[in-house]
Parts: C-alpha cells; structure tokens; sequence
C-alpha cells in the first residue's frame, strides 16, 4: 500500500510538526471530505479562524476515518533548529514507513530550507521520497495536520478528541 503523508506545523509554547499519513487510494475520499466540510464560499477551513462548533464537526469527521493516522513531532527551542531537527526524524520515519509522496505547507522563506533539509536527510539514508511545498488552497490534505496540530496543542477536550488518530508523539525535547 502506498502512502502520503501531509505536514504543517502549530507553535505554541512547544513547536508541533505534525504529519497526517493518508493511504494513496484513499486520497479522492479525503480531500472530497475536506472540501465538503467547507462552509458555502470558503476556500478552505484553517483551525485558528473556525468556531468552536466547527472544530467539534470537522474534527469528529476525520477522526471517524480510520484511514487518517497522525504523527506528531514536537521540539523546543529557536524554531529554525527545531523545524529542522522535527523534518529529519519525521522523513526518516515517513521512509521507515513506505511513504511515497510527502506534501509540505509552503510557507515564504521557509521552502528552501526545508527542500535543503530533505535533501540532506534523503541522500544519507539513500532514499527516495517524493516531495513537493504546496498552499493550502491548492491541497485539501494540508488541512488535515492543520486541524490536528491545532487540536494537540490546544490541549483539553481538543487533544483527546483526536486521541485516536494518533499513532504516535515524538517529543524531541530541547533543541537549543
């Protein structure tokens, strides 16, 4: 089975990265619902912007697809270093797992040193996975870590709400 996984990242008083891993034959599904959980002339859904209400429907919606397991990277420390450090373990651990095809939010400024980082990280373990930056408006599956991210580091009712999509954290502690 051939997998993609989608990433973006939550700052809070730790740095989330979090990859939301979607089997490829289930990709249609997934970014149909996502597009479908948009209110009528919204372009997409960004967690920080929606109402509670929403939260609760667009999150209890994705967590009911046992398709859409999530993985969450979290640092501290200067967020270049941390973004870097989460990047490397999580495309070591998206190769360890079959993952064919990795979409990254694009965010100005920050491509270049991610596509340096994965190439770094790719050329060591003699890898090949596919990569590319996108704007969230041009993939529906960017949405998906988005809404996860944000539901763990708001902690709460949120995080346990998403509770079981998780399948896994991985706290690289301090990255001073």
């Amino acid at each position: 089975m051939t997998l993609h996984a989608f990433v973006d990242e939550s700052v809070r008083s730790r740095y989330i990265l979090c990859a939301a891993v979607v089997p490829t034959a289930s990709l249609g599904d997934v970014r149909r619902l996502a597009r479908e959980l948009c209110l009528p002339g919204q372009r997409r859904w960004h967690f920080k912007s929606e109402s509670d209400r929403r939260r609760r429907l667009i999150l209890d919606a994705l967590v009911r697809r046992p398709d859409i397991r999530v993985t969450l990277y979290i640092g501290r420390g200067k967020r270049p270093r941390v973004r870097a450090e989460c990047l490397v373990t999580l495309a070591t651990d998206l190769i360890d797992h079959g993952v064919s095809q990795l979409v990254i939010e694009s965010q100005d400024g920050q491509d270049r040193l991610d596509r340096q980082c994965l190439l770094e990280t790719l050329h060591k373990a003699g890898a090949n996975l596919g990569y590319r930056h996108a704007r969230p408006y041009e993939e529906p599956g960017l949405w998906l870590p988005d809404a996860f991210a944000w539901a763990y580091g708001t902690a709460g009712e949120w995080r346990r709400r998403i509770a079981p999509s998780i399948d896994r954290i991985r706290d690289l502690g301090d990255l001073c």
